[in-house]
């Protein structure tokens, strides 16, 4: 890298000592590509610090950042202000980039380069590591530009993207007001200033589970989701984000100050999300996730009544 690194790839990790190893392995054996990782150890207390440091310590490509709790938001702002490369892509602690993922999207954009925002299809894996479905990405630019803006409908995964420094950097960056949601945020505020390219092909793998934001803290999840949305209605309109942004700082204050192990229902819906995904393809699996699903939570009904129609057929 005798000419700095290609790309600056950014992760925030929090008590993920378990899938931690793989998602450092799957960055740092990337081949084709010269690149800096910049992992910001957001208050870990399960040992992921300490894998992490004995991690830089035989590759130098990987930088720690070792600070106090303020949540991935936070932990992203301080990460992305260190790359040093023209583009910066995010790595999720739980998840995995396949073989061949960071040079393919440098291919993709000197294939297209009008484009600041760049994605992949993905796998959405379950929380044994099964593939649960394929995610997939439109390959027209135009269609995935308008998704974004019209819809508020990016990539699949957070982790999977990667985009211009420089236009993150003219744009703010991501907003801290999002303590959830700051990547479809972000990814509205790109699209307003350049193109947008998805690979089809999955080149990145992510992980869905009971305990997950998306899995148990959907309905929080949503409602940044909308507030972003508010945001970008505004600055469409030419009208002010202010009241949205100060909602969302409320929002934000009070997930701070409340944070806490994700309740017993937002995790038996996460299984039972897991479970659906599943039924047909192995019913057997399914039925042990509505029943965990049942575990956290004895009157979710769907899960229930999923258990027994496997149960009726005899397939477990």
């Amino acid at each position: 890298m005798a000419g700095g690194p290609d790309i600056s790839v950014v992760m925030g990790v929090f008590n993920n000592a378990g899938t931690l190893p793989a998602a450092l392995d799957s960055v740092l054996s990337q081949e084709g590509v010269g690149l800096e990782f910049i992992v910001v150890d957001d208050g870990s207390t399960d040992g992921s610090g300490a894998i992490l440091d004995e991690t830089a310590r035989r590759d130098p490509r990987l930088k720690v950042v070792h600070k106090a709790n303020e949540g991935l938001t936070r932990a992203l702002i301080d990460g992305c202000a260190m790359a040093a490369a023209p583009w910066i892509a995010r790595q999720d602690a739980d998840d995995v980039s396949l073989p061949g993922r960071l040079a393919a999207l440098l291919d993709l954009a000197r294939a297209n380069p009008g484009a600041v925002l760049l994605g992949s299809s993905a796998w959405c894996l379950g929380p044994k590591g099964e593939r649960l479905r394929l995610a997939s990405c439109t390959r027209d630019p135009e269609l995935a530009r308008r998704q974004i803006l019209d819809l508020g409908v990016g990539p699949p995964a957070h982790g999977s993207t990667m985009f211009l420094r420089t236009v993150y950097e003219a744009v703010g960056g991501y907003r801290d007001c999002f303590y959830y949601g700051q990547d479809s945020d972000l990814w509205m505020r790109l699209a307003e200033r350049g193109g947008v390219a998805y690979l089809a092909e999955p080149v990145y793998a992510y992980r869905f589970g009971g305990d997950s934001i998306s899995g148990a803290r959907r309905s929080v999840q949503k409602a940044f989701g909308r507030l972003g949305r508010a945001c970008r209605a505004a600055r469409r309109a030419g009208r002010s984000e202010d009241s949205a942004l100060a909602r969302l700082r409320r929002l934000s204050d009070q997930v701070r100050r409340g944070r806490r192990p994700a309740t017993r229902r937002g995790m038996a819906r996460g299984h039972y999300h897991v479970g659906c995904l599943l039924e047909a393809s192995d019913p057997a699996a399914a039925a042990d996730y509505f029943r965990a699903a049942l575990a956290c939570h004895p009157v979710a009904w769907k899960a229930r009544f999923r258990l027994w129609r496997i149960q009726r057929k005899g397939r477990t």
